[in-house]
């Protein structure tokens, strides 16, 4: 942040100065009792914020989930049995976003190896509730205040389900859409880096500035499908709710809505998933495994066991199916902009031993598909509850733009207090 004479760039810089003391200060009224952030420094996050660049992310301080190299850091996926070798380099999402201006705050707690295995992080709504998983710090960071941005990963909810929990805004992009180099592997197939942001004009601002694409405005009626039958357990009734008087006020703002089911061929989705996932996880552990597997603890060693016994020809099989359920998706959004549906079962579940329930998202994740997690309401013990909107493979700034629209219409700015 080089200082200068002139008024306009004085007034900037004490913006920023004034942006990142008010994080800071975040950080000491919320971490000792959330634990969303790893081996946290201040001194650290002033010289980054004062060395950091210029461009459309500037002065913005970044969590990254601790499955996502940092050049000197040892990325230790919450497994403090695995050498903690620093690595060599950045992961590349990590420098895109520096090349933006953005500068890195933290690493952010993750579940161990980003499954089901929780860390020590606590919903800042009430800390004896589940943040969510696996992007556990980064979702509880950014609803503490203590970063503008930060980035998860997701391989079945663990980004939309965390931010429904914490009560902000989580993206998945369309896979493949951030590169993945530098990542911790889960299940390569379907594993997609995303972020978390305190509104969705945050989110869009980010994809813009990574994407390299201006800002898109929604400016006509939008046509929104209401997902009825997501071929799994329905949601709770709170979260049902919230959907239905989504629905509301999209309708009292103008917009179009009808209700739609996943075709049917989507019902073995949830299996193959399942299996897919651990086929590639016992592949991408094959090596740590080997050498730490009694350390495992008991979520991953069952997954890794299962997927060690997975066939190539079921792997094959699997992969032909996502093919036609994407074919059949790609349908559902010719006719419609975007498909909205609960992004978790239900608020966050009492308890810190589990990391709640994915259903909502895995179909979503199987696919591809870019979703946008949006705080919708609270439930009547005051925690949030996260709507799911879901767009078409590739349409990431047209989901964004939707995101914004939605957004205004549902008037949320509820946010939590610190006990």
């Amino acid at each position: 942040m080089a200082q200068a004479n002139h008024p306009a760039i004085q007034i900037v810089e004490l913006k920023l100065k004034n942006t990142l003391e008010s994080e800071l200060a975040a950080v000491y009224r919320w971490e000792s009792n959330v634990h969303a952030l790893v081996d946290w420094d201040e001194a650290g996050v002033r010289g980054r914020a004062e060395q950091a660049g210029s461009g459309p992310l500037t002065g913005w301080s970044v969590a990254v989930k601790d499955i996502i190299d940092l050049a000197g850091l040892p990325t230790l996926c919450n497994a403090e049995f695995i050498p903690a070798r620093p690595a060599a380099a950045n992961a590349k999402v990590v420098d895109m976003l520096l090349a933006q201006g953005a500068y890195v705050a933290s690493k952010a707690t993750t579940t161990t190896f980003a499954y089901f295995d929780p860390g020590p992080t606590r919903n800042p709504w009430c800390l004896h509730h589940t943040p969510g998983g696996s992007s556990s710090g980064s979702a509880a960071a950014v609803a503490c205040g203590m970063v503008r941005l930060a980035l998860g990963s997701q391989t079945v909810g663990s980004i939309n389900r965390p931010a429904a929990y914490c009560g902000v805004v989580g993206y998945k992009p369309t896979y493949d859409c951030l590169p993945i180099e530098g990542v911790f592997p889960f299940a390569p197939s379907v594993d997609t880096v995303g972020y978390f942001t305190a509104d969705a004009a945050d989110a869009q601002h980010v994809l813009a500035a990574l994407s390299e694409q201006p800002k898109r405005v929604v400016s006509r009626m939008l046509r929104i499908a209401i997902l009825q039958d997501m071929l799994c357990e329905p949601a709770d009734p709170d979260m049902v709710a919230a959907v239905r008087s989504t629905v509301e006020r999209l309708i009292a703002a103008g917009h179009e809505t009808r209700s739609v089911s996943l075709p049917h061929i989507a019902t073995d989705a949830y299996e193959n998933h399942r299996t897919l996932v651990a086929a590639e996880a016992a592949q991408s552990h094959r090596e740590l495994f080997s050498q730490y597997g009694d350390r495992y603890p008991s979520n991953m060693l069952k997954l890794i066991e299962y997927g060690q016994t997975v066939s190539s020809q079921q792997i094959q099989d699997i992969q032909l199916h996502r093919e036609l359920v994407k074919a059949e998706l790609d349908q559902l959004f010719n006719k419609w902009d975007v498909v909205i549906s609960p992004s978790a079962p239900g608020a966050a579940p009492r308890g810190i031993n589990a990391t709640g329930d994915p259903r909502m998202s895995l179909i979503w994740t199987y696919t591809g598909l870019p979703t946008l997690t949006l705080p919708a309401a609270l439930d009547g013990a005051g925690l949030p509850l996260g709507i799911q909107l879901t767009g078409a493979k590739n349409q990431d700034n047209d989901l964004l733009a939707t995101g914004v629209a939605v957004e205004k219409a549902l008037g949320f700015n509820a946010r939590p207090q610190p006990r």
